[in-house]
């Protein structure tokens, strides 16, 4: 008897301490902080998911406490890096190769969308009713508007003139917030504009306007798919967080994928986080990245060598010098 009794205190301190530990573990595990990520981004489709995933908490899951800095456009994404402010820069690929260019050490590490034939195009050319023009070769002598100088639509704008045989000095450029742009059109102030997704639904739904599409995405020619926007760090930010790129991919790809899956969750994600109305939010679309997320020294070549074609940057230029290649 008397072993017995032994046996059951010797069996109750084990399983005693096996339970000490575990609640030790667990609460060691609560007291952990979560990565602390700052992004700097501008309000456009691409960011949905980061939004919803915000919203429903994969990014705690994931060990990952997130802040949300909006600003005005790719490049004030770039200064927010390069001055602290943030940490992960949202925008479309052009300003980070410009931030680079101009000795922001920036990496791009995350591709979000890509653009291709015939229909996965996310970047409009749009006209107003009232300013009569119906093609792009009749945007001669016209003002026209971009987010921001040196920016995707910049670009978007050149090539598409370039396929009508225009030039930039042919139009009459205006650099205007994309918040800005749709009242732009309706008042006169600007006879045509470059835009994105969440305003180009806004647009299509204003009757005041009457907008008139002149043509999609960045480059005339996508027959070859082009990388449209993406992710970004300093070198130094991402040596020393190695593993968040891949935490921030599998939340974004997870929530992406709840999106577009449901088409009434992704109409209420729209409404509640880009501030569409109902009605404009049916015609929102998600851009999708075929092939995966990883962005390759490929992927961005083809980006600048259009930027060369077009006059924005002299040549040549590296892929490789401005991405962190890792699969994801």
């Amino acid at each position: 008897m008397a072993k017995v009794i032994r046996r059951a205190i010797l069996r109750g301190a084990v399983l005693g301490g096996v339970a000490a530990a575990t609640l030790m573990a667990g609460s060691f595990a609560a007291w952990a902080e979560n990565a602390k990520v700052r992004f700097a981004y501008l309000v456009a489709d691409s960011m949905l998911p980061a939004l919803y995933a915000q919203d429903k908490g994969y990014f705690a899951a994931a060990g990952i406490d997130p802040e949300f800095i909006p600003v005005q456009g790719g490049p004030a994404v770039v200064a927010a890096i390069a001055s602290g402010e943030a940490d992960v820069g949202y925008a479309a690929l052009v300003p980070p190769i410009n931030g680079r260019l101009n000795g922001v050490p920036l990496k791009i590490f995350l591709q979000l969308g890509k653009e291709s034939e015939p229909d996965h195009k996310y970047t409009w050319l749009v006209a107003s009713g009232a300013s009569g023009i119906k093609d792009l070769a009749g945007l001669k002598g016209k003002k026209i508007a971009f987010n921001a100088n040196g920016g995707l639509c910049e670009l978007a704008w050149r090539d598409h003139l370039a396929s009508v045989s225009l030039t930039i000095d042919d139009v009459l450029p205006v650099v205007l917030p994309f918040p800005e742009q749709e009242a732009a059109l309706e008042q006169g102030n600007i006879d045509a504009t470059c835009t994105i997704n969440p305003f180009y639904s806004s647009m299509g739904t204003n009757a005041a306007l009457g907008a008139v599409t002149l043509a999609a995405g960045t480059l005339a020619d996508l027959t070859t798919p082009l990388a449209n926007d993406g992710l970004f760090a300093t070198e130094d930010w991402l040596a020393a967080n190695p593993a968040v790129p891949a935490e921030i991919a599998q939340v974004m790809d997870k929530a992406r994928k709840e999106l577009m899956a449901d088409p009434a969750a992704l109409q209420a994600a729209a409404v509640k986080f880009l501030e569409l109305t109902p009605e404009a939010a049916k015609a929102f679309t998600l851009p999708t990245t075929e092939g995966g997320m990883t962005l390759t020294a490929a992927d961005v070549q083809r980006l600048l060598d259009a930027m060369v074609r077009t006059g924005m940057q002299p040549g040549p230029l590296n892929g490789a010098d401005f991405v962190l290649e890792t699969k994801y």
